[in-house]
């Protein structure tokens, strides 16, 4: 058994352990680092009973023999674990965004023994929607690529600004946290980097003059705003959020919405824009690709791709029922990380690919606050 240790053992490291790794009957929880180690281990230890378990990172990387790690911290600690693991030399899995600043690309960048045994947390790449999209631009279906148009309204949004994701200094900002997904499966399809980019972001929803730090328990206006966990759990029981902090306050962070364009050394260009304004149906979130002999696009709520042909009638559509977490992309991931620790295989999803990601988010950003282009 693959023996797999943890530097973060939140929600989506310990679901992605149980949904995509162990399912799989060839890997082990060996240890775990986490800062609330004695308080989470009491929830796996029944199912871990052979699990280590750590405060100390580089502790847990001298004392157990691994054959992986998986970095699933905060945001702004990605890079710090990242070039800790690369000290030991470890296939890693690493949690976007690998950076939320140009200092730590530049430490990133430091390390090229890891690109092709870190699998950076980009699942959206190997859904199967989006591989097919690939299949077809790659055998010519399309012909010679015009545009690309692709958007995400976030429907959960609200988690941005009433949580934890409201602090722009640990999470680097919604560019980073959204943004980085989609700039990198457009870059994945079209097989190439773009070379300028612009964008710009409004924020004229969360925002007002409620105190900083102020709960939405604590607040008069709790049974009469909509963004109380009282009325959310009213029409969107599935998006209270435990704890939560006022979204009107004075120290609510992230853009409502946001757009990127992005030009390529050929003339193309890509258009991705999202929102965190957009409820329940009106979620969506995918990709149209349009050139000289036909158009495909994807969507992600509906699972499935469409193909117009320019020169006939003829229209494909397939639905793609992945199972899995991200439209399958986890488990590709997961099976792509194994594959390495067995070193079978090199990363479908490497540590360049995450630097590039978030040298792009970090471009957009600075466009953004500048209202300029941006060369690459």
């Amino acid at each position: 058994m693959l023996r797999v240790g943890f530097i973060g053992f939140g929600t989506r490291a310990s679901s992605f352990f149980e949904n995509n790794m162990e399912p799989l009957n060839v890997c082990t929880l060996a240890a775990v680092c986490d800062p609330k180690a004695d308080e989470i281990r009491k929830k796996w230890d029944e199912k871990y009973p052979d699990c280590h378990w750590y405060s100390d990172a580089e502790e847990m990387l001298n004392k157990e023999s691994l054959d992986g790690v998986y970095v699933g911290t905060r945001c702004n600690l990605h890079t710090k674990y990242a070039m800790l693991v690369a000290k030991y030399d470890i296939p890693m899995f690493l949690e976007k965004p690998v950076a939320v600043n140009e200092e730590e690309i530049a430490l990133l960048e430091s390390i090229p023994h890891m690109d092709q045994k870190t699998v950076v947390s980009f699942p959206l790449r190997l859904a199967q929607l989006v591989t097919t999209v690939k299949d077809y631009i790659d055998r010519g279906m399309i012909g010679t690529l015009s545009q690309v148009q692709a958007y995400n309204n976030v429907h959960y949004g609200r988690i941005y600004y009433h949580g934890w994701y409201r602090d722009e200094s640990i999470t680097g900002g919604l560019f980073l946290q959204k943004a980085t997904h989609d700039l990198d499966y457009i870059n994945y399809v079209l097989g190439m980097d773009p070379v300028s980019l612009c964008a710009m972001e409004t924020k004229s929803i969360f925002k007002g003059s409620k105190p900083a730090g102020v709960a939405c328990k604590d607040c008069k206006e709790y049974y009469t705003c909509t963004e109380s966990p009282y009325n959310v759990a009213l029409y969107d029981p599935k998006r209270v959020i435990d704890d939560a902090h006022c979204c009107f306050a004075t120290d609510t962070g992230n853009h409502d919405s946001a757009t990127v364009m992005m030009q390529y050394a050929n003339g193309v260009h890509a258009v991705y824009s999202q929102n965190f304004v957009a409820r329940k149906g009106a979620g969506k979130r995918g990709a149209r690709f349009i050139g000289y002999k036909g158009t495909i696009e994807f969507d992600f709520n509906s699972k499935t791709v469409t193909f117009f042909d320019h020169t006939s009638d003829r229209v494909d559509r397939i639905s793609v029922m992945s199972s899995g977490g991200h439209s399958g992309g986890d488990n590709a991931l997961a099976t792509n990380f194994i594959d390495i620790m067995t070193k079978r295989d090199v990363s479908h999803s490497p540590l360049s690919q995450g630097v590039q990601s978030a040298r792009l988010c970090l471009a957009a950003k600075r466009s953004a606050k500048t209202n300029t282009f941006i060369k690459l």
